[in-house]
């Protein structure tokens, strides 16, 4: 499986389990809840907490969201594959970076440094996300006054 294919797959098992943010199939989005940015933000961080998760903590976390509790056994278990994988690639990409950077790591230090590595991966995310909130507001916003513009006159 891709990497593209991967991602996805894993951002939509996520979204299906942290509930309130993702649509089931009919669902209308509130029309004034969150921007859809937003909410992809809290998904990414949900995500991102529950990569770092042990196995059984995982679980534990897991059970206590609502969408997962309704979910058969199946779908229970595509979801945890899905989580395995991505915690595989993110481990991958973090021993890429290690490389790249001509770090030689073993053990306790590699565990430490991949840590390391996401946490101001995150970082950066976040103080980018902070940084082009306005910008990204702004333009949203116009977005939405074009299209109403646009398709309100044209009801039907």
């Amino acid at each position: 499986m891709g990497r593209t294919r991967l991602v996805l797959a894993a951002c939509l098992g996520a979204a299906v389990v942290v509930g309130g943010r993702s649509l089931w199939a009919g669902e209308r989005p509130e029309p004034n809840g969150p921007a859809p940015e937003e909410s992809r933000w809290e998904l990414r961080q949900k995500i991102g907490q529950l990569l770092e998760l042990p196995d059984d903590r995982l679980l534990a976390e897991l059970e206590k969201w609502p969408r997962f509790q309704q979910m058969d056994l199946d779908r229970k278990g595509k979801l945890l594959e899905r989580i395995a994988r991505m915690r595989v690639e993110r481990h991958r990409e973090a021993e890429r970076e290690a490389e790249r950077l001509g770090l030689k790591l073993s053990g306790d230090r590699k565990a430490a440094f991949e840590r390391r590595y996401w946490q101001r991966r995150e970082e950066i995310a976040r103080r980018l996300w902070q940084e082009t909130e306005g910008e990204r507001k702004a333009l949203r916003e116009k977005m939405e006054k074009d299209l109403r513009a646009e398709f309100a006159s044209q009801e039907g």
